[in-house]
């Protein structure tokens, strides 16, 4: 398998290899709890101090974690609240809003000249786009994030 091939299993999961027919459902509150699950089970083990904060030593090597402690709203540590779906919807707020930005023809799907502006989802449009119609929604894309939290 090469490696580009492999990533995109990665990156999508296994699911991927299923027929669409066949896969499980995309978004639900469910996977939402799950998700959440395994952030805190993540950031407990992250936790080496067990002080109930994550701070920029603990999260080395982690980018969604490094990312979280630079933007401009950190206080310089996690707690785990911070990790915490903040919605039972499917897909939370800040994914809501970044793919409202991105569909700037409103139409409910990202297009691969809409992503231009967006490096990463761009470079994966391909593996995210799981039912290859040329366009990412909302939930394929709530499928790749939750498929990237940890796993117990």
């Amino acid at each position: 398998m090469s490696q580009p091939t492999w990533m995109a299993f990665v990156l999508i999961g296994v699911h991927a290899l299923v027929p669409q027919s066949q896969s499980p459902v995309l978004a639900s509150p469910r996977h939402v709890q799950v998700y959440g699950q395994r952030m805190e089970a993540l950031f407990i083990r992250m936790d080496v101090n067990g002080d109930g904060r994550l701070e920029s030593d603990e999260v080395r090597g982690r980018p969604y974690f490094e990312r979280r402690l630079q933007r401009p709203d950190s206080r310089g540590y996690l707690l785990l609240k911070d990790l915490r779906p903040v919605t039972p919807h499917p897909s939370g707020r800040r994914l809501q809003k970044r793919f409202r930005q991105a569909d700037r023809n409103g139409d409910g799907r990202i297009d691969r000249r809409e992503c231009q502006s967006l490096p990463w989802l761009s470079r994966n449009f391909v593996s995210i786009d799981l039912d290859s119609d040329g366009g990412l929604t909302l939930e394929e894309l709530w499928t790749v994030q939750r498929s990237l939290a940890p796993r117990h």
